[in-house]
């Protein structure tokens, strides 16, 4: 029975953790802005509601008064008609008509239902007077004459009218109140509604937190495995190389034994094969140094003696070395001469290195009759850089590589699709990590026109003195 695979946690995207909490944060501030906006809100409109029904109500109640006292002064008026009870009719009049002056203004927060009402009064109240002026109080009119038919019915009809009026005040208050009540309420529910998606976006926070916490304590957990992997595989790869070099070296004496003729003469056939397991000995070895050396790398155990060195001697010295490689290989390689003779300061032995695996690698996939061209160039200061930059570029002219391969052709134990070729792709992975623990890199781009590939060897140009 085998165990179940673990699932492997994932954090959320950085977004939604952020957005929450703004959510989060901005109901927060939400659910004490939105009560006291409304409250803020609410209390003059309040304020000025309960104001204009008082007032309104009031003034009404003083025309319903000076209505009562126009009506008592008419009746003493026409049982006896005197200039006192005429200044009683026009006092009231007047004191009536200043109340409906000072109601008008207040009626238009009101809505249309209160002004419709104060018309209908108003246009009541103008036809009253004028029956009562031409009933009563005309010169030609007789003393003795009493109230009209017209004159009354008006006059209770103006009564009922400012009744209504004082009714239409009462419900246009009631409903601004209701009004600002709802308003409540919805603010009331909305409130409620941000806090309970609040509370919901902390939970999700909450949620997101521990899972992110999972996320970290896993991938914790993978980086001690994988830095535990790499030990593992380096302590692998120095054991290995070492139990293996002992036995290359004494198969390769051997060998030189039997080449040198130390155990009897050779025929032909026996020198080429010796020849052969000679060669293939050498390149064992030569996989071998560089595992060690990828070894060392990530390990962290390469290191540096930073010295002041003509970096002509350096690239040619490493030329040299390979020339007779590139020659065998049916291969010009040259050496563009550097006039400058620069000095700069740097590991001679790591240059030689880097230089050396870029030069086997072109030597390498390279067909016979192409040209390998070796050259340097200064490159001046630029981007606020404390020093310039040397370039070493080692150009062929072979199949090139594919611009989508560039990174790809640095990784380890990558040979793309030439595998008919010796070596284990291991050169150009160390040629970058040492140029890089130099300060440098190298980089790849493409050669001469029609194909081929340049490798350019960047060095710092650190100061010299």
């Amino acid at each position: 029975m085998t165990d179940e695979p673990s699932r492997v946690i994932r954090p959320a995207p950085e977004w939604v953790t952020r957005l929450l909490f703004a959510f989060v944060m901005l109901s927060l501030a939400a659910l004490i802005v939105i009560p006291w906006y409304g409250d803020y809100r609410s209390q003059p409109i309040r304020r000025e509601a309960n104001r204009v029904a008082d007032q309104g109500r009031s003034l009404v109640s003083t025309i319903h008064l000076n209505m009562a006292q126009e009506g008592a002064a008419l009746d003493d008026y026409v049982a006896d008609p005197d200039s006192t009870t005429m200044r009683r009719f026009r006092e009231a009049d007047a004191s009536k008509r200043k109340a409906y002056a000072q109601l008008s203004p207040l009626l238009a927060s009101l809505g249309d239902e209160p002004r419709r009402r104060m018309a209908d009064l108003l246009d009541l109240e103008e036809k009253w007077h004028t029956a009562v002026e031409t009933e009563l109080f005309a010169e030609h009119a007789a003393k003795t004459q009493r109230h009209g038919p017209l004159q009354e019915v008006l006059y209770d009809r103006m009564l009922i009218a400012a009744a209504r009026l004082d009714d239409a005040i009462a419900q246009s208050a009631r409903a601004a109140r209701d009004e600002d009540a709802a308003r409540e309420q919805r603010d009331q529910r909305t409130s409620v509604l941000l806090g309970v998606l609040a509370l919901t976006a902390a939970a999700a926070t909450g949620w997101l937190s521990r899972r992110t916490h999972a996320y970290a304590l896993a991938a914790e957990e993978r980086r001690a495995a994988l830095a535990d992997a790499v030990a593992a595989r380096a302590r692998l790869m120095r054991g290995v190389s070492h139990d293996l070099k002992n036995p290359i070296h004494a198969i390769d004496g051997h060998a030189q034994l039997l080449e040198d003729e130390l155990r009897g003469p050779l025929t032909p056939e026996q020198r080429d094969s010796i020849a052969r397991i000679r060669r293939s000995a050498r390149s064992l070895m030569a996989l071998i140094e560089d595992l060690l050396e990828l070894a060392r790398a990530e390990a962290g155990q390469l290191t540096v003696k930073l010295d002041r060195v003509v970096l002509y001697d350096v690239v040619r010295d490493a030329v040299e070395e390979h020339r007779a490689a590139a020659e065998a290989a049916g291969l010009t390689l040259a050496h563009a001469d550097d006039a400058s003779r620069t000095i700069l300061t740097t590991d001679p032995a790591r240059v030689t290195q880097v230089l050396g695996n870029l030069l086997s690698n072109a030597i390498k996939y390279t067909p016979a009759g192409g040209r390998i061209d070796v050259s340097t160039e200064m490159l001046e200061r630029r981007d606020g850089a404390e020093a310039g930059r040397l370039a070493i570029y080692v150009t062929d002219d072979g199949p090139g590589i594919p611009t989508d391969k560039y990174d790809e052709v640095f990784g380890e134990f990558t040979r793309l699709d030439s595998t008919d070729k010796p070596g284990a792709g291991l050169g150009l992975s160390i040629a970058r990590r040492v140029a890089r623990l130099l300060g440098g890199d190298v980089t790849v781009s493409g050669g001469q026109e029609g194909g081929g590939a340049r490798f350019t060897f960047w060095l710092p140009m650190r100061p010299t003195a």
